[in-house]
């Protein structure tokens, strides 16, 4: 079987990060309020000025993951500092314990392989050549 398969050219010191956030609740309260608002989360997180891929994965009812890509770790941090980051840290504030979140950032250290189109760290690097 034939398909396209590549690679990314990384800089010596990549400023681009991925960053992965999860979502667990851990009551009604957090259940509801998640799937109320991923769709928007989606949306606002997409919208931002340097995210350029958002991808989310449904775990199981109670947990989803979000993996989303930034043109640099500043721009993720701009982000946090936005009225829809704020947004949705209120519902924590205000119900320390519906949901569990995490979060961490990567900066990547090798390119990795990619097949048919660019997704992830290839929507910001160029293809390698061969």
């Amino acid at each position: 079987m034939h398909y396209p398969l590549y690679q990314i050219e990384l800089p010596q010191k990549p400023e681009s990060v991925a960053f992965v956030n999860g979502f667990l609740t851990r009551d009604f309260a957090g259940f509801i309020w998640l799937w109320k608002n991923l769709l928007w989360i989606n949306q606002v997180t997409t919208q931002a000025e340097g995210c350029v891929q958002v991808k989310a994965g449904i775990c199981s009812p109670r947990e989803v993951m979000m993996v989303s890509y930034w043109q640099s770790e500043s721009s993720l941090k701009q982000f946090f500092k936005g009225k829809s980051h704020q947004q949705m840290m209120q519902f924590v504030a205000k119900n320390p314990g519906s949901l569990c979140l995490y979060n961490e950032i990567y900066q990547p250290s090798q390119a990795g392989k990619y097949v048919h189109e660019p997704q992830g760290m290839a929507t910001i690097y160029p293809r390698a050549t061969r």
